[in-house]
Parts: C-alpha cells; sequence; structure tokens
C-alpha cells in the first residue's frame, strides 16, 4: 500500500509556478481587455430639423460617440427603428422617412441607443424635429437654464479640448451646438443635480466659430429651452478659431456701379459693326437694291433692339473681394450694398455677410 506525504512549501511553489504560462498573453488579448474596460459613450446628438412634420419629410440623423458600436434611433411615434452607419470611426448617420402610419410630432422625443460588447449608452435628442418648434406650455413647468460657460482643457498636447457646463434644471438631457468646420450637437451628462457638462476634442483640421453666439438646450420630459450666450469664446486663446482658419473670408477691394442692359450686359458700343459687315457683303454683289432692302431691314431690327435694350439698362454693383487664399471673386448686387472699402467679409453663396471689425 502507498502512502502520501504531505508538500513541503518549496515543493508546493514549484507545482504552482509548472501549472501557470510560461508566456505572457498576447497582446490582442491584452487589447481586448482594455477595449472591454473603456467607458461606452455618446459624445453628440444631431438631427436636421425639417419645415414640417409630413408624410415624406426626411429626418438626417447623426450621433458621435464610441467607434465600432452599433447605433439605433428610437422615435417616438413610429414602431421602427433607424440604423445609423459609422462613416467615419465614432461617426454614425443614417436617415427616417416619415411614413403616413407614422405619429411624430415636433415634441416626439428621439432617444439614440449606442451597443458594443453587451454594453448600452443611451442619449435623447435635445432639439425638436421641427424648425422653429417652440414647446408650449406656462413658464413655471418650464425647464430652466442658469448658466451656460466655456473653457479650455489644458494638458491635451497639440489636441485643443473645450469644456462645456450648463446649469440649469435637475433630471433633464443638456447639450451645446457647436457651430464650425463639423456643425454638431455635443450631448452633457449630468455630474451632479442641475450641472451638466461634457468635453469635445476638436479633431485634427477643424476649427470652431468663434463669432456665433453659443446656444445651449435643455429638455426634460416633452418640453424644452434654449439658451443663447454671445461672446461664449472671449478670452480663450483657441488656434482652432474660423477667423484663423477661414477658407470663405474675404476682404473688400473695391465696389464699382456698373450700367448694363436688359439682358444683364454691360453697356458698351452699338452693334454697327455688325450692321456694317451685312450691308457691305451685298453692295459687294452688285445689287444696290438688294443691299439697300437689307440693310433697312436688318438695320432696322439690330437698331430696335438696342433702343429696347438701352430703354431698360439698369445700373449694378460689383463688389471685388480677396480671399484669404490670394484670389479674387466678384460678387453682383442690384441694389447699393452696405459695404465698405477694406470690410471683412464672408462669402456666402452669390451674397457676402459682414464680418465684426
Amino acid at each position: 500500500m502507498r502512502t502520501w506525504t504531505p508538500l513541503s512549501a518549496t515543493t508546493l511553489a514549484f507545482a504552482l509556478l509548472a501549472s501557470a504560462p510560461l508566456w505572457p498573453q498576447p497582446a490582442e488579448a491584452q487589447r481586448t481587455t482594455r477595449t472591454a474596460a473603456a467607458p461606452l459613450r455618446v459624445t453628440g446628438f444631431d438631427v436636421e430639423q425639417v419645415d414640417r412634420l409630413e408624410p415624406g419629410a426626411e429626418l438626417n440623423f447623426t450621433v458621435w460617440g464610441t467607434p465600432g458600436a452599433a447605433v439605433l434611433v428610437q422615435i417616438d411615434g413610429t414602431r421602427r427603428t433607424v440604423r445609423l452607419d459609422e462613416t467615419s470611426a465614432g461617426r454614425y448617420q443614417g436617415s427616417y422617412v416619415v411614413a403616413r402610419s407614422d405619429r411624430i410630432g415636433p415634441e416626439s422625443r428621439v432617444h439614440a441607443n449606442l451597443r458594443r460588447d453587451n454594453r448600452v449608452a443611451t442619449a435623447l435628442l435635445g432639439e425638436s424635429l421641427q424648425v422653429g418648434w417652440a414647446v408650449p406650455g406656462e413658464a413655471a413647468v418650464m425647464p430652466e437654464i442658469q448658466s451656460v460657460a466655456v473653457v479650455r482643457e489644458p494638458g491635451r498636447g497639440r489636441t485643443e479640448a473645450l469644456r462645456y457646463t450648463v446649469r440649469g434644471t435637475p433630471g433633464g438631457q443638456a447639450s451645446v451646438q457647436l457651430q464650425g468646420s463639423q456643425p454638431q450637437t455635443v450631448v452633457l451628462e449630468e455630474v451632479r443635480a442641475g450641472e451638466y457638462a461634457g468635453t469635445y476634442v476638436l479633431p485634427a483640421g477643424a476649427w470652431i466659430d468663434t463669432e456665433r453666439p453659443l446656444v445651449a438646450l435643455l429638455r426634460s420630459g416633452d418640453r424644452s429651452v434654449r439658451s443663447t450666450l454671445p461672446n461664449a469664446y472671449a478670452g480663450l486663446n483657441l488656434s482652432s478659431r474660423r477667423d484663423q482658419a477661414c477658407f470663405d473670408c474675404a476682404t473688400v477691394q473695391a465696389i464699382n456701379a456698373v450700367t448694363v442692359d436688359g439682358e444683364g450686359r454691360v453697356l458698351g458700343t452699338v452693334a454697327g459693326g455688325v450692321l456694317g459687315a451685312v450691308v457691305g457683303s451685298q453692295f459687294g454683289k452688285g445689287d444696290g437694291r438688294t443691299a439697300a432692302g437689307v440693310a433697312g431691314a436688318v438695320g432696322g431690327a439690330l437698331l430696335g433692339r438696342e433702343i429696347q435694350k438701352r430703354q431698360n439698362q439698369r445700373t449694378q454693383y460689383e463688389v471685388l473681394v480677396r480671399m484669404n487664399d490670394g484670389q479674387q471673386r466678384t460678387v453682383i448686387y442690384a441694389d447699393s450694398p452696405n459695404l465698405r472699402v477694406g470690410d471683412r467679409v464672408r462669402v456666402a453663396g452669390d451674397t457676402l455677410e459682414p464680418l465684426p471689425r
């Protein structure tokens, strides 16, 4: 019969060491562990508002958050969900066309669910689906925004990060609307009762339009309120300001008043050369009577058109601007523009928007 003797401490230690893996875990496994522990967040939720919520209206949604996730948007008033595609790292986009069977209204709440690794982060859209819609109700039951602030977060290296804070009614959903190279709505988290905060890191090459007011939104239940803060970025030393990276900004070089005819062409010499060429060709054939008839008909038509165009002549104004990249452009106004030489402007399509002096 065999007898068992208890293992010494040294023998037990060697046994445990032998059972442990000799090599460290693969890098993939380590990365998986770290990824699983990373926080899951929705950092932005935006919609392109429509003029009217009616069948056929298209609602375009954008969600920013943790990359590599699945994003679904649920709209109150419809049983269908909208699946957003990841168009770039952490940016999800998709659209929904309102159907006749839907019961979607301006006050309908919209939720975004971002799912990854059996975890879900949810955000509520902080703005209405319809342009210019204001939530009805008495002021006493409306949510309230007490203050809005933005500061630059230090310690981010070459990247610029802005931290937004909104204080107001607790238990709601707060967000701020950013204007610039990548307009979006940034969702804030309620860090303590009535205080909402969030940090936005500007992507490489992006800029903030610091000349426009900062708009904050606070939604509680089916009611929402917005607050506008002018000069929100005053005092912040941002290298990503629009005035330093404004590709459509320019300086007025000249304003010229010119006279144009009824067809919009600048008036010059009468088309006498054309008339002379026709008459001369007919005289060269030796038929004076034919030449005279042609001269009378063609000349009368041309002169008649010329008289009509001159009767419809008008004055228009050509504004010559020099873009920030050195190129020159001309913008035409039907009436005298409220601009002066040397003014800083922004080119917006066929018009010029004055910039603050």
